[in-house]
């Protein structure tokens, strides 16, 4: 079994990415499991979501995961992320400096450049979902390309298509992954 946390603001979308995460898996043909954690968030509140992928599935929380998933870099400024982490977990991260420590992309920037803004926040949720697939190969790039349309507004389909495949080349060149499960 997989485990995965994704750690946002209230407001970008962990729960939806998560989401996402499940039902690409389950096109093909896996297990999975997406589960929101709420409490008296406010928008831009750190939030989290869990996701599991795997044979036989918990209905529990992810105390330490094989994957974190950040969708804002600032938040590694203001909690130390690795408290989420298993001992050999891997970090995603939206930020523009590069570390030893995380695997990074800048989903803020290919969602500005294809106009995935709403309410002035660029959206990265399925960007950053999709950066989980290209670096853990947990589902694949044509998986997430059929699961966009029941997660977005119309409008906004065939912008998240593209960058989500944006995504997924930039992250392929930066890691040499196999697939895992």
């Amino acid at each position: 079994m997989y485990e995965v946390i994704f750690l946002g603001r209230g407001g970008q979308g962990v729960v939806t990415a998560a989401q996402l995460m499940a039902y690409a898996a389950t096109l093909e043909g896996k297990n999975a499991q997406a589960m929101p954690e709420f409490g008296a968030e406010r928008r831009g509140a750190i939030v989290k979501a869990y996701l599991r992928i795997g044979e036989a599935l918990l209905h529990s929380s992810i105390k330490r995961a094989d994957y974190v998933v950040i969708l804002d870099g600032r938040i590694i400024e203001q909690i130390d992320i690795t408290q989420f982490g298993k001992p050999n977990a891997v970090y995603i991260v939206n930020t523009t400096h590069a570390s030893g420590q995380y695997i990074t992309i800048d989903a803020t920037a290919i969602a500005l450049k294809h106009g995935l803004v709403v309410a002035g926040w660029p959206v990265v949720n399925i960007l950053m979902a999709t950066a989980l697939a290209a670096v853990s190969g947990l589902v694949t790039l044509d998986s997430i390309i059929k699961a966009i349309p029941e997660y977005v507004p119309k409008r906004f389909t065939e912008a998240n298509i593209k960058a989500a495949i944006e995504t997924y080349e930039i992250l392929k060149q930066k890691t040499n992954t196999t697939q895992k499960f």
